[in-house]
């Protein structure tokens, strides 16, 4: 903690994380009661699963800049994965993702498309 603002800092020397983990800081410096936007436990659970499903995104582009195919699917059973892997309802599923390195041939060509002047119209 700095004695001109009282903020935490990284990087931490040694014994300093402690003394920032004690000093209260708010979640927004420019909003100090921003934590009331969060009291609400709907608008909390949509905001956490908007973060959520755009950390998903993040998640693919590192999947596939590491070299390997992301493949993310719908249509999976949210209850019935819920049941087999969080049965204690701390976490629910938000979505279902392959991984794994493309076998011979995983990709297909471009698929034939319409010209401009047969899929738009002016008017």
């Amino acid at each position: 903690m700095t004695e001109l603002d009282g903020t935490c800092r990284a990087p931490y020397r040694p014994g300093r994380f402690p003394a920032c983990r004690r000093s209260p800081q708010p979640l927004v410096p420019h909003l100090p009661n921003s934590k009331d936007a969060f009291a609400d436990e709907a608008k909390r659970a949509a905001s956490a699963r908007f973060n959520a499903t755009l950390q998903i995104g993040y998640f693919i582009l590192g999947v596939r800049a590491a070299g390997l195919a992301a493949g993310p699917m719908t249509g999976f059973d949210a209850d019935g994965l819920n049941a087999e892997f969080f049965g204690d309802g701390r976490y629910t599923v938000l979505a279902v993702v392959n991984i794994g390195k493309p076998g011979e041939s995983a990709w297909y060509g471009r698929a034939p498309r319409l010209n401009y002047d047969e899929a738009v119209s002016s008017v």
